[in-house]
């Protein structure tokens, strides 16, 4: 009677065993990390998961003027290297920015192409590369001498147009310096390749200027969003 019921619990734990093997525990499956970018200006938070590429464009760097007096001058910038941005929209409520990232190029790291049907550009030869991670300057001569690689940002919110660079006239000093942003900081955590783009992330705050250098503080920056679309 023993043997018989020994028998019996062995037949019952096999099928359990077979069991388990035909139809495994299905574990949940992992979800994409959605874009978001988030940020405090005087005290007040934005949260933004409206992220959009924008401006991918070159144009001279290290810009200077070579003739002419007053309003009447040349300007003239190197030739052996080329100023590279690529920008994206960050929508929130009552609140809009335009973060651009920005490297200078010589020559020879770029070559012509085209990027999402988009017009043809001289591309740095890795795409990526702008996007690396580290700490990076705010570049607050953009559309000026445009002779810093780093970032830019302009922000739109309730209290009007604020800007981490300076006006563009050469004609005239410099608005914003890199001593207005002394205790700024934008670093690059990471670059991940995903399956048809890359992930950015990153953390940031840095002080922001009006027309009249009134000034408005973006803190605790923090921003994860793809980037650089895989065909």
């Amino acid at each position: 009677m023993k043997q018989v019921n020994l028998l019996g619990l062995f037949v019952i734990l096999f099928a359990l065993s077979a069991c388990k093997k035909e139809n495994p525990a299905q574990e949940p499956p992992i979800l994409p990390l959605t874009d978001s970018v988030s940020y405090t200006v005087n005290g007040k938070r934005y949260v933004s998961n409206k992220i959009e590429r924008g401006t991918t464009l070159t144009t001279q760097s290290n810009t200077k003027i070579t003739s002419g007096v007053n309003y009447n001058y040349l300007i003239q910038g190197d030739k052996d290297s080329i100023f590279f941005l690529r920008d994206y929209t960050i929508k929130a409520d009552n609140s809009f920015m335009i973060m651009s990232f920005i490297k200078i190029y010589n020559n020879a790291e770029t070559e012509y192409g085209h990027e999402n049907n988009g017009g043809g550009l001289n591309y740095p030869k890795d795409k990526a590369d702008i996007f690396s991670p580290g700490i990076y300057k705010y570049a607050t001569d953009l559309w000026r001498n445009n002779s810093i690689s780093g970032i830019a940002i302009r922000l739109i919110n309730d209290n009007g147009e604020f800007k981490s660079y300076g006006h563009s006239d050469l004609n005239k000093p410099a608005s914003i310096t890199q001593t207005d942003q002394k205790d700024s900081k934008f670093e690059i955590i990471s670059i991940q390749k995903r399956e048809s783009d890359y992930l950015l992330e990153a953390r940031f705050n840095l002080t922001v200027f009006d027309e009249n250098k009134k000034v408005q503080k973006i803190e605790d920056g923090y921003l994860r969003f793809s980037v650089l679309y895989i065909p």
